[in-house]
């Protein structure tokens, strides 16, 4: 009887997580078919607003907005400024600089702070 419990909660668990999964799956990945402009454009409109260094670059969906997502580094300057370009239209949505200390801990939480959508781009 102990057996048959835990086996039901176990399957009622994978089943609940697996839902869950599905149901935000489509949140959770950006795809660059969906995009109305290319990431050149994007990479030339955040440029254009905050002239620097790419470090790198994300498509990603955020607040429900598929965006571009632009880490910059200027000269002089410390930390990054990261820079939102909608990937509808190519219109800033979001200028916000990173101070370098929070930067650097968000790299170590993720490894090298590039994730799997993520390029590396140099200016």
């Amino acid at each position: 009887m102990k057996r048959a419990k835990i086996f039901a909660a176990a399957i009622y668990a994978i089943l609940a997580m697996g839902t869950m999964t599905f149901v935000h799956f489509p949140d959770l990945q950006a795809d660059e078919a969906d995009a109305k402009i290319s990431i050149e454009q994007a990479k030339t409109a955040a440029l254009r607003a905050v002239p620097g260094t790419m470090k790198g670059s994300e498509l990603e969906k955020e607040q429900g907005r598929l965006i571009y997502s632009f880490e910059i580094t200027q000269p002089g300057e410390r930390g990054i400024t990261e820079v939102n370009v909608s990937a509808m239209d190519g219109s800033i949505v979001d200028v916000h600089r990173e101070h370098a200390g929070k930067q650097h801990k968000s790299e170590q939480r993720e490894g090298t702070g590039n994730g799997p959508t993520s390029h590396a781009d140099n200016a």
